[in-house]
């Protein structure tokens, strides 16, 4: 029998840009391998060289902070015995696909505004671990009663300890938002937290390049809008979460033992990937607003 062929999925700018930069040879599973041949991402090839150009090795924070999270991801599955996964702006990442592809009974539910049922319909052709699935659901991940009722109609088990992962998205939205997100968790569920770090607290020699990337990225896209910045002391502090571990790039790249070393110490880089537990009977006060960006 001629076997169906499918076009690639073109995929936005933004998306294909981080997909560029990080590739789909830091995951480890075939349904990966699988993914990433159904996606067109020459819409992010003009974006990447001009980020590319502020600096080279730029694609280097993103495979760290993705092989990290991956990592902390698998870590707190397998050893917490938790059967639910929500990644919140997930667009076509493929750390879903991974744990569901890695991990029996282990539902994994992604939300983010656009073309995730383009997504859903890629991944329902993947292969997963046994009884696992994975759901791509159209939210805004900043309409958290929304975001609870998709979830629950889609199997969520609110009263259930879950992993929540925030990546690539906290500098977008504001400070409510994270805060709405994480009640949505039961308590004793892991947060994996992903952040941008004050420019103040990276060194002046690397403290432009995060600021013109984000100025290129922000640019290309007609936006306008402040990021949010968050730090390891703060997390410290907040009501609602205990935290468990900071990391930041030195650190990670630290892990990773790579032959060419980028970051020497925690101020030569500008993101953070923090694993936090969520405390029962929180409460949430809000913070300072988000610092502007220039």
């Amino acid at each position: 029998m001629e076997k169906t062929k499918h076009t690639r999925e073109l995929i936005a700018d933004t998306s294909a840009l981080v997909l560029l930069w990080c590739g789909h040879e830091i995951y480890h599973t075939g349904a990966v391998r699988q993914y990433s041949e159904m996606l067109d991402l020459s819409r992010g090839n003009e974006l990447f060289e001009r980020c590319n150009r502020i600096w080279a090795e730029y694609g280097s924070v993103i495979r760290y902070r993705k092989l990290c999270i991956a990592g902390k991801a698998a870590s707190i599955i397998g050893h917490n015995q938790i059967g639910q996964v929500a990644i919140l702006g997930a667009g076509f990442s493929m750390l879903g696909i991974e744990l569901a592809a890695t991990f029996p009974n282990l539902e994994v539910f992604e939300l983010d505004h656009d073309q995730m049922h383009e997504k859903q319909k890629m991944v329902n052709r993947l292969s997963f671990a046994e009884n696992s699935r994975l759901s791509c659901l159209s939210a805004d991940v900043e309409d958290i009663e929304t975001c609870r009722r998709l979830l629950s109609e889609a199997g969520w088990r609110q009263d259930e300890p879950a992993l929540l992962v925030i990546e690539g998205l906290s500098y977008y939205v504001s400070r409510e938002a994270i805060f709405g997100q994480w009640s949505m968790l039961a308590p004793g569920s892991k947060i994996i937290f992903e952040y941008l770090v004050p420019p103040g607290q990276v060194s002046t020699a690397r403290r432009l390049i995060p600021e013109n990337v984000f100025n290129e990225i922000m640019d290309y896209c007609g936006s306008d809008s402040a990021l949010t910045y968050w730090s390891e002391d703060q997390l410290a502090n907040e009501s609602s979460v205990t935290l468990d571990s900071c990391s930041s790039l030195c650190e990670i790249e630290n892990e990773l033992k790579p032959e060419k070393r980028l970051f020497k110490d925690k101020n030569s880089g500008w993101i953070e990937v923090a694993v936090m537990t969520r405390k029962a009977f929180a409460t949430v006060f809000p913070q300072a607003p988000a610092l502007p960006m220039k």
